[in-house]
């Protein structure tokens, strides 16, 4: 677990584990403010806590991801249904281009000059994802693997600003001048095309397929996941929209089906990778 997270309370009333292929409708919620954890709630329901999830690590440092239940053994774990770990596989920036432009101006001739020069970069970005599935705890049985191709691109604009500034005595004289520096930097991101794929599938010959729905890069949208394996949504039209991720699934080890829909939909949905994609 991360800085300041804690195992989330056992309910009062445990509620058993999922069956193979049940209908189940789940809501994972921070178990916390500061907490990475997750608490899931079976039928979306907030009065009945059902399982939690697990997360150690950063996007950069490999995570891991374990779903577990409430039956607690002497250490203090939960019952493993599903772990995860995800890395970043490869990450590459190409098709660098550079304009700059600058301008000098002044009022009258008596005012101090001042010149901005902006440089303009932009490039093209493209990221690959990878996440495995167990069985267990320490990730011994591998049952399922997704792979995660992302491209995009992205726009750094570095404005500098030089200006002559007088130097002043105590009593108020110009004694003479200096030039004085400011520099902004601002960069934008934006994903063009997210493609994921279940690379295989424990008792599966050919895996299923994961459709994504909405568009990205927009103030206000929906993104909508669906397949066999899970089907999950995120609404970004909130500050805090997709603080809490709603997952279906009836999958024969629903432990799976709830694990990848929240790993998908929360840490690598086209928002996530967006954000944490090193560009500059």
């Amino acid at each position: 677990m991360g800085c300041c997270d804690s195992k989330s309370s056992v309910p009062d009333v445990i509620i058993p584990d999922p069956e193979p292929g049940e209908k189940c409708k789940v809501l994972f919620k921070k178990n916390g403010m500061m907490s990475r954890d997750q608490n899931v709630f079976k039928d979306c329901d907030k009065s009945q806590k059902w399982l939690m999830m697990d997360k150690e690590g950063s996007f950069w440092k490999n995570p891991t991801y374990i779903l577990e239940n409430f039956v607690r053994d002497d250490k203090g774990n939960g019952k493993v249904l599903c772990s995860a770990k995800l890395e970043v596989t490869a990450a590459k920036t190409y098709g660098h281009k550079e304009k700059a432009d600058s301008d000098s101006s002044s009022e009258d001739s008596s005012d101090s000059q001042s010149t901005v020069e902006t440089v303009v970069t932009k490039m093209k970005w493209a990221q690959e994802i990878k996440v495995k599935f167990y069985s267990d705890r320490d990730r011994t049985d591998q049952i399922a693997e997704v792979k995660v191709k992302a491209k995009g691109k992205a726009k750094k604009t570095v404005v500098t600003t030089t200006e002559e500034v007088e130097d002043k005595d105590e009593e108020g004289n110009v004694t003479g001048t200096h030039e004085e520096e400011r520099v902004k930097t601002d960069i934008e991101k934006k994903v063009k095309k997210v493609k994921y794929v279940i690379k295989s599938i424990k008792g599966e010959e050919e895996p299923p397929k994961i459709k994504l729905k909405g568009k990205p890069n927009k103030s206000a949208y929906k993104l909508e996941w669906e397949g066999d394996v899970f089907q999950a949504e995120i609404d970004s039209a909130g500050f805090f929209g997709s603080e809490e991720i709603e997952v279906k699934t009836s999958w024969k080890n629903p432990g799976l089906g709830m694990l990848m829909g929240y790993v998908i939909a929360k840490e690598i949905s086209p928002d996530d990778i967006k954000d944490r994609v090193s560009v500059f």
